[in-house]
């Protein structure tokens, strides 16, 4: 079986895009409560996912989640 890439620690601004865009439920209501263009917000998500190993918002939110609560299982260091 395949291994999946080795996890990454996101920037201060990538968990910020990434906490307004769950919060928001869209690219347009987390651009403007981040006060950024939506492409800018659209171009996060697979960086974000890539970097995660999550593949959609749902996991993602999750991730963030477990990482937010400082589980032990959780795969991602604090930055």
């Amino acid at each position: 079986m395949a291994q999946s890439p080795p996890r990454q620690r996101l920037t201060r601004r990538q968990l910020e895009v990434l906490r307004a865009y769950i919060r928001a439920g869209s690219v347009a209501a987390a651009a403007y409560e981040l006060g950024i263009g939506e492409t800018t917000v659209r171009q996060h998500p697979s960086g974000l996912y890539r970097r995660t190993g999550c593949v959609n918002a749902a996991q993602a939110a999750y991730w963030l989640g477990l990482r937010e609560s400082h589980a032990p299982h959780c795969q991602m260091e604090p930055p």
